[in-house]
């Protein structure tokens, strides 16, 4: 069975800043919030959600990428008892207070370092997860390693058919551009910033094919994951990051039906590297959550090597 998705795929963000919150209260509310894109002008009186994927947490509050331009960074006291990195907040605010401010969040008040503020919102009515089961959107992970044989100089480019929605290092016209790759996995930008990997999200239009795969127990998922991963190509410290990112979301469920995708993703998402690396393994995993379980023809999986100049990435998308 085929399945249409628009595919969430998933940095970096320049920071918006947001106050005044009120946990208790939800979406829920009688006038029902209108849902924030990168293009809205805000009506007085109106209530806007804002989908916000987490990626720092403090207890004074949590920053992360949304539906805007730009980033989100919200101020509540005690926020690290309430999120953490990874998952995506429901931030509804009133429209009525929005304002363009230009402003600079400075890396004590947020983990990855300066972040240029362009729009501010003075007014949040509450801030909580995102509801799944409601449909409403979570993120997801793409991820990038490079491990060339010594340092080179690397230029990586997407071409993702829906659009890249956020990146980190920020995603620019002409990609990630021109950075160093060390042997280790290590990237050093032009202006010194140092990373581990490319982080980046993303629409995908194309169809997710869920015709082969396994129907594996929610309880079971670190077993199926830890032996499947390696055989995928990925080595121990990309699966343990695989795992810790997809296990919370997998782990309860029933049961979850799981195909790791091939085409369908590859073509939605395509992949420019220069210089052309000897080998690369991008594992893009879809699943299902199921009650009960299902048949489904055995997927079968073949190892790649890993030779030369390797590049890596891992990410997926649950399917509603």
């Amino acid at each position: 069975m085929k399945k249409t998705l628009a595919v969430i795929l998933l940095l970096s963000v320049m920071m918006l800043t947001v106050s005044c919150m009120n946990q208790n209260h939800t979406a829920a509310d009688p006038i029902a919030p209108e849902q924030v894109t990168s293009s809205f002008s805000p009506v007085a009186g109106k209530k806007y959600i804002a989908y916000i994927y987490v990626l720092y947490v403090s207890k004074d509050g949590f920053a992360g990428s949304g539906n805007f331009n730009d980033g989100v960074y919200v101020s509540y006291a005690g926020a690290n008892k309430v999120f953490k990195v990874f998952d995506t907040a429901a931030v509804i605010f009133d429209g009525a207070d929005y304002k363009v401010e230009d402003r600079t969040l400075r890396g004590s008040d947020t983990d990855p370092g300066d972040f240029s503020t362009k729009q501010t919102i003075a007014k949040v009515i509450s801030a909580r997860k995102s509801d799944s089961k409601a449909g409403e959107p979570v993120y997801e992970k793409p991820i990038i390693y490079l491990y060339p044989e010594k340092d080179t100089v690397c230029t990586v480019k997407l071409d993702v058919s829906g659009g890249i929605t956020c990146s980190y290092p920020e995603y620019k016209e002409n990609g990630w551009e021109s950075f160093i790759a060390k042997p280790d996995g290590t990237l050093i930008f032009p202006d010194g910033s140092e990373y581990y990997a490319l982080y980046w999200e993303g629409e995908g239009t194309g169809e997710l094919d869920l015709t082969a795969g396994f129907c594996v127990k929610g309880s079971e998922t670190v077993t199926f994951l830890s032996d499947i991963l390696p055989k995928l190509g990925l080595n121990a410290k990309e699966a343990n990051e695989f795992i810790i990112y997809w296990l919370p979301r997998m782990q309860d469920n029933a049961y979850n039906l799981i195909s790791f995708q091939t085409t369908a993703y590859t073509d939605s998402a395509k992949l420019t590297i220069t210089p052309e690396p000897d080998t690369v393994i991008r594992v893009f995993m879809a699943y299902k959550p199921l009650e009960t379980p299902v048949k489904i023809a055995p997927q079968t999986i073949e190892t790649p090597q890993r030779n030369g100049f390797t590049v890596i990435e891992w990410g997926g998308a649950a399917i509603k």
